[in-house]
């Protein structure tokens, strides 16, 4: 069974790689000539949120390690 700071990074890492994916394939397969800026914030609104529960998460795992 997971803990729930192993949960906490897993769904961070999901919501940095799913807000982080529609940039790179709009950059890898878009237009030359394209100027994605709804796609580039929306990749810094995942890094945030996605960024703090990684954090939350190590921080927490390793609290935890601590106590033990």
């Amino acid at each position: 069974m997971q803990s729930a700071h192993a949960k906490k990074l897993k769904v961070g890492g999901l919501i940095v790689a799913a807000g982080t994916l529609p940039l790179l394939v709009y950059v890898l397969l878009g237009p030359k000539d394209g100027n994605p800026v709804g796609l580039g914030i929306l990749m810094w609104l995942s890094w945030l949120m996605g960024g703090a529960l990684l954090i939350w998460g190590t921080i927490g795992t390793l609290v935890s390690h601590l106590r033990k």
